[in-house]
């Protein structure tokens, strides 16, 4: 796996086991919601919103097979993908919508950690890597991912000849990173790319799922992880989305940021290598996170909020067009009530966090389809 430790990575991973994780085809319905044309990126749960993603769906055109190691190749049999049945395998289809573009003939993919469990008190971090299901290189529409209680966030990370493995704490625990094509605070989140646009992923890349779990709770926890991928139809994608990662890894927040000085802000801003359509953003924080802005250096607000936990993507469509050489400046307000110096770090109650995350096209290398700042 090319997954490479940074000193600032809030999310962790967790490993995956070939007897424990699955990686099936499935013959479910897309995930519901309006087609607005824009990304569909939003939690079920209460305080995200409803989502924009991808429309109703009479279901996939097959039900497909799981291979025996875990892994599919989502099509209709094991093996390999199907080139009938469903709607059309599209060569260019014009005026497409997003829930158009995607390929029916070809059954989603879901990979499925192994579950886990956490200990009252504390926090988890578990990876589990995914060979690539599809055995070729696709473009997905649409990930539809479901957590259970106590998840905090999720990455998706590419992983380079990813071989399906065993789920195990990670090895660098939450201070992991590397390239991603998914990442989500909320335990159900839908998101549909717009149309024309898909993450691509190629033939040798498969997946590290990486998850967060807390439990403040005085009983163990089960813990469970489950992401399901849509794929486009062949040459509807014309734009490849990446994401746009933004890290304070030297923040720190001292005693005197109390909640009688109102705390204090955290900031920092990055200029653009290159010309962007932001099509969503959102942010991270850990709890004594009290308010998040990103502002551009045209005077843009690109995303505000007061929620450190599960806080709503905004989407955007139209993008909202940034220029190369723009930058974004992310600020984070903590408030210390601890007594002692908070330090960046992965632990949710013990550390901070201050981190803008946005989904962009184009990217420049469908290999690495990420811009971040140097951790």
């Amino acid at each position: 796996m090319n997954t490479a430790k940074y000193v600032g990575i809030f999310f962790v991973a967790a490993s995956i086991a070939a007897s424990g994780c699955s990686s099936t085809p499935q013959g479910s319905d897309n995930p519901s919601g309006d087609d607005s044309g824009a990304l569909g990126s939003a939690g079920h749960d209460s305080g995200s919103g409803s989502s924009s993603g991808a429309g109703s769906s009479s279901g996939a055109g097959s039900s497909g097979a799981s291979s025996e190691g875990g892994a599919s190749s989502g099509g209709a049999s094991a093996g390999g993908s199907s080139s009938g049945g469903g709607s059309s395998g599209g060569g260019g289809d014009a005026g497409l919508t997003s829930d158009q573009e995607i390929d029916r003939s070809v059954a989603p993919v879901t990979l499925t950690m192994a579950p886990f469990t956490v200990p009252p008190g504390q926090e988890v971090y578990y990876c589990q890597t995914f060979a690539n299901p599809w055995g070729k290189q696709v473009d997905v529409k649409t990930y539809s991912l479901t957590m259970g209680p106590g998840s905090h966030h999720m990455f998706a990370f590419y992983a380079s000849n990813a071989t399906n493995g065993a789920i195990a704490p990670c090895q660098n625990g939450g201070l992991t990173f590397g390239p991603f094509t998914f990442t989500a605070g909320s335990p159900h989140t839908d998101t549909t790319y717009p149309p024309t646009i898909g993450a691509t992923v190629t033939a040798t890349t498969g997946f590290e799922l990486n998850v967060h779990y807390i439990n403040a709770g005085s009983t163990p926890l089960a813990a469970t992880v489950a992401l399901t991928m849509y794929i486009a139809k062949p040459n509807v994608i014309t734009n490849h989305a990446g994401v746009i990662f933004l890290n304070q890894t030297q923040m720190t927040v001292a005693p005197s940021c109390t909640t009688a000085s109102g705390g204090c802000p955290s900031s920092s801003s990055y200029v653009l290598p290159q010309a962007v359509n932001i099509i969503s953003a959102s942010s991270h924080m850990h709890r004594f996170g009290t308010n998040f802005l990103a502002t551009t250096s045209n005077g843009q607000t690109l995303y505000q909020t007061n929620q450190w936990a599960e806080p709503p993507p905004k989407a955007y469509w139209p993008p909202l067009q940034l220029a190369a050489g723009t930058s974004i400046t992310w600020t984070c307000t903590d408030v210390n009530d601890t007594g002692s110096k908070l330090t960046f770090g992965e632990y949710a109650q013990t550390n901070v966090m201050c981190i803008s995350e946005s989904i962009y096209y184009p990217v420049s290398d469908v290999n690495n389809p990420i811009i971040a700042t140097q951790f």
